[in-house]
């Protein structure tokens, strides 16, 4: 997958996040589950958007340094993330047209289950990518403090 389809996968997770917790923060009186589901899709809104930023920065790095950060596993957790909202999405959207709480009430007590398998899923996607990129940080510091350490000994023996 190509640089440009990552930042497609993840601006179309922060969209649908930010679709779901619109409809979420109108409910009143939310059940548990509902605030849970808000809370990790919030996570997910916050953790996809560090990443966004984190790649638009390594763009303009060396080509050669770049070439080294390797985004397969990030791609797939990706995936897998687009795919629970799109199914998150399916549940949440008919309760954004549901006037009255009881009828509310009735028609989530069905999907609670399903959005709870969903905040699992959630939660384990929002685990991986945070230590992704935990780890992709870490990579491309250390990356950098090799060069510079590299640098200022080649500048050190020269002067020899």
């Amino acid at each position: 997958m190509d640089p440009l389809s990552i930042f497609a996968s993840i601006t179309a997770i922060v969209t649908a996040a930010a679709g779901v917790a619109n409809i979420l923060t109108q409910i009143r009186d939310k059940p548990r589950t509902v605030a849970i589901l808000l809370t990790e899709v919030n996570h997910v809104r916050i953790i996809c958007t560090s990443l966004h930023r984190f790649l638009d920065r390594t763009q303009r790095l060396n080509p050669a340094r770049a070439a080294l950060i390797q985004l397969e596993d990030v791609v797939i957790i990706l995936t897998q993330t687009v795919l629970v909202f799109s199914e998150l999405e399916t549940i949440v959207a008919p309760l954004a047209s549901q006037g009255r709480p009881s009828w509310w009430r009735l028609t989530w007590a069905w999907q609670e289950t399903a959005a709870l398998r969903l905040v699992n899923q959630l939660q384990r996607h929002k685990t991986s990518l945070s230590l992704v990129l935990q780890i992709i940080q870490w990579y491309v510091y250390f990356v950098a403090l090799v060069f510079t350490v590299d640098n200022k000994l080649n500048l050190n023996f020269q002067r020899l």
